[in-house]
């Protein structure tokens, strides 16, 4: 049986996005299947009652300045700042979390390619519409949807989380895309 990693993330997080785009290499190292779990940050944010990020300005600056230039370069991506930051990731984030789930690496990477990449606002519905079609955007408006996220959102608290990216391996969590490679060390060590 292969192993398996949850991803814990939401469009509007930068450290989300570097994580994403590690994916694939953290998947061919290891021999794991990752598993994306769209949630909502803001949402989460809320029922812990921790402030957003974007209350502390001088973290703000570093972030858009230093750290995140800085961490596209390490991890080798494309980066450009969001025309609008944050915006609100509650549709896309609710219709990651109802598109099938062979699909949404593939729907999240787009989104993240448009937002964080190109620099596009991704909250308009006809920009949702263009990036993950017309069908699976209009399911996120859905209560269906909503409830989806709001579900992996609380499963995530359950399992204490409390901001994104996460990942979890069995029931070790590592929080922040500088992690990836002490969960790469921790899964080829169990192999052995």
């Amino acid at each position: 049986m292969t192993e398996q990693v949850d991803f814990y993330y939401d469009i509007v997080s930068p450290y989300s996005f570097l994580a994403a785009t590690q994916i694939a290499e953290l998947e061919a190292r290891t021999g794991v299947k990752v598993n994306w779990k769209p949630i909502s940050l803001g949402g989460l944010f809320k029922k812990l009652g921790n402030a957003m990020p974007l209350s502390n300005k001088p973290k703000v600056n570093h972030m858009f300045a230093q750290d995140l230039p800085r961490l596209a370069r390490y991890f080798k991506v494309s980066y450009k700042k969001p025309e609008v930051f944050p915006t609100d990731t509650r549709l896309v984030q609710a219709a990651l979390a109802v598109s099938p789930a062979e699909q949404r690496g593939d729907l999240t990477r787009a989104l993240y390619q448009a937002y964080w990449c190109e620099g596009r606002d991704v909250a308009p519905v006809e920009v949702v519409e263009e990036i993950l079609g017309k069908e699976i955007a209009d399911l996120g408006a859905t209560d269906e949807a909503k409830a989806a996220l709001k579900g992996l959102t609380d499963e995530l608290i359950g399992r204490g989380g409390f901001g994104a990216p996460i990942f979890f391996w069995k029931d070790q969590m590592y929080f922040g895309s500088d992690r990836i490679p002490v969960l790469t060390n921790d899964l080829l060590a169990a192999k052995g």
